[in-house]
Order: C-alpha cells, then sequence, then structure tokens
C-alpha cells in the first residue's frame, strides 16, 4: 500500500490544475449555428426555425428565427428574429442607441419597417 503524504497530494493536485489550465484554449472558439440555434431555443423555451449568418454593426452574427410555443397567450405563436455574436455566442441587443437616437433591429426577412 502507498502512502501519500500531505505535500504529496498538493503536488498531484497542483500538476491536474496546471495540465488543465493549459489544455483550455486561450480564445473562446466561435460559436456555430447549431450550438447558438440550441442555446436560444433552451434559454428562451422557443422552435427554433432557421438560423441564418449575418453581419451588424460590423461584426458577424447569427440571426435565429424563433417562433413562441402555442398556447392561450396573446404571444403564442409570434415569430421573433434574435442576432447571436458568432465570436462570443452572446445575444446582440435589438435597440442600441446612437448620436442620432435609436436604431431598430432589422426587419424579419419578407417583412418591412413601419
Amino acid at each position: 500500500m502507498v502512502r501519500l503524504h500531505r505535500h504529496h497530494i498538493f503536488g498531484l493536485a497542483l500538476t491536474g490544475a496546471l495540465s488543465l489550465a493549459f489544455a483550455m484554449p486561450v480564445a473562446q472558439a466561435a460559436e456555430s449555428a447549431e450550438a447558438a440555434g440550441k442555446k436560444i431555443g433552451e434559454r428562451f423555451d422557443v422552435e427554433v426555425l432557421k438560423v441564418s449568418p449575418d453581419a451588424l454593426d460590423g461584426r458577424k452574427v447569427w440571426l435565429v428565427t424563433v417562433m413562441k410555443p402555442g398556447g392561450d397567450r396573446n404571444s403564442a405563436f409570434q415569430v421573433h428574429v434574435l442576432a447571436v455574436d458568432q465570436e462570443t455566442g452572446a445575444l446582440v441587443p435589438s435597440f442600441r442607441h446612437s448620436a442620432n437616437g435609436s436604431i431598430l433591429p432589422p426587419p424579419a426577412p419578407g417583412g418591412e419597417r413601419p
């Protein structure tokens, strides 16, 4: 039977932690279309209809078209388009402020702005 002293256990734990730290990538990998759609669907409890690439304010985004579930609510079957940053996987806010006021999100495919 092998006995490990306290300093041996600490050394093993430190070695394991360092090897994990060096094995992890420095920059976060880009978010795939499938991963972005799945994350949005689970986060907001919606059905993902389509995920398509686009650009918004000079950065690459996924436009995720979603539909709220059916039911007896006013929001049943509503369709929304959400933008997800392709690099970070973060949701991009729909309304942004600029020097000239607020900027509206892009219209849904096939839709028009009022």
